[in-house]
């Protein structure tokens, strides 16, 4: 999704001004290849911060596209890269891990389940896999246990649940572990399709159908720091600019290293006017990762 800081590095490198035309088209194939050059040949320090967001979403676009095609070596490559960018985003390490679940590679699948549950603690879904990742690996009891108690947790219906628990009394394994497959894409089929409904929306300039997908999701998954980061971008190009900041504040609450979220809460202070509180987050910006140009330049820029 197109972030609040993207106009910065506009107009200093044409190679990143096309790839960005390419990303706000969803032409994220197409993206790629110049954001790349874009890393390669534009020496700014903005656009080269900017050029790697973007490549990262865009790899992760494009892996979401593999994963509906059920492609899970390439969907696992896709968001595989995407980490490399961009680490902070604990969705892209699920679905690293579910493609890397579906091709039977349980120890990439744990490893990526480890980054996304370290990013957020109260990430269910990445809980749950991680309970049929265990499941698959001969580890039933554990695998079972680690899924109720987060089906449970997370407001899940016992009955449906009681068709892979009695599959599992009756040692069929395999039907229990699909089944547990079942009930994890049932709770996220629709928030997926909400997330992509409220992406494309945005996109398109329509704002207010943005805003009702990414609340949707927030009703059922009050945890996800990345749609929250979505709502706050949503609210501020509406220009409702406190209520942006309540999202922001509520994703670092979720996930304190989150650089993009608190970049787009430092922009929001500087448009409400609260330059000091701007120039606080971009120095915790700094205090995350001090070669964060984009942070060191808005510091620049409100010192001057």
């Amino acid at each position: 999704m197109a972030s609040l800081q993207r106009f910065m590095g506009m107009g200093k490198c044409p190679i990143y001004d096309s790839a960005l035309s390419y990303y706000e088209e969803a032409r994220y194939s197409e993206a790629i290849p110049l954001f790349e050059m874009a890393l390669r040949e534009c020496d700014d320090p903005t656009v080269q911060k900017l050029a790697r967001n973007y490549l990262a979403e865009s790899y992760a676009q494009v892996g979401y596209r593999r994963l509906n095609q059920g492609d899970w070596e390439r969907a696992h490559t896709y968001f595989t890269m995407a980490t490399d960018y961009m680490p902070n985003y604990a969705d892209w390490w699920f679905q690293a891990a579910f493609a890397a679940y579906k091709q039977g590679n349980f120890e990439q699948a744990q490893n990526a389940l480890q980054q996304a549950t370290r990013l957020n603690p109260e990430f269910a879904r990445a809980w749950l896999l991680w309970g049929i990742v265990q499941y698959a690996n001969k580890q039933h009891e554990v695998g079972l246990n680690l899924f109720q108690q987060w089906w449970t947790r997370n407001g899940g219906d016992a009955v449906s649940l009681q068709n892979a628990l009695r599959a599992h009394r009756e040692q069929r394994f395999a039907e229990a572990q699909a089944t547990l497959e079942q009930l994890l894409q049932s709770t996220e089929d629709n928030l997926a399709e909400y997330i992509r409904q409220g992406d494309s929306a945005y996109q398109r300039g329509d704002l207010q159908a943005a805003e009702a997908y990414f609340r949707q999701v927030l009703n059922a998954r009050p945890h996800y720091a990345d749609v929250r980061n979505r709502l706050g971008v949503v609210l501020t190009a509406q220009g409702r600019l406190e209520e942006a900041v309540d999202q922001f504040v509520a994703a670092l609450r979720i996930n304190p290293r989150y650089i993009e979220a608190r970049i787009n809460l430092a922009i929001a202070y500087y448009e409400l006017g609260d330059h000091a509180q701007a120039r606080e987050q971009y120095q915790q910006v700094l205090e995350i990762d001090p070669t964060n140009c984009v942070a060191r330049e808005a510091l620049q820029r409100l010192a001057a």
